[in-house]
């Protein structure tokens, strides 16, 4: 029985959201709020960094 790919689905959505993260930073920068642009380029970077470490997750479960 083949089972639901749950990690590849969190995987699309971690990054998917870092991305809504990034357009917010813009956004912010056009203000000329530099700082929560800065904290939002942060969120969305380390956002980023863990739907990367879920995507191997996800190949190691498949190769399992």
């Amino acid at each position: 029985m083949k089972s639901f790919p749950y990690f590849q689905l969190l995987t699309l959505l971690m990054m998917a959201g870092s991305l809504v993260f990034f357009w917010e930073c813009v956004s912010y920068l056009s203000r000329r709020d530099y700082v929560a642009a800065g904290m939002l380029t942060l969120i969305g970077l380390f956002t980023m960094w863990a739907g990367g470490e879920l995507a191997r997750l996800a190949l190691a479960e498949r190769s399992a």
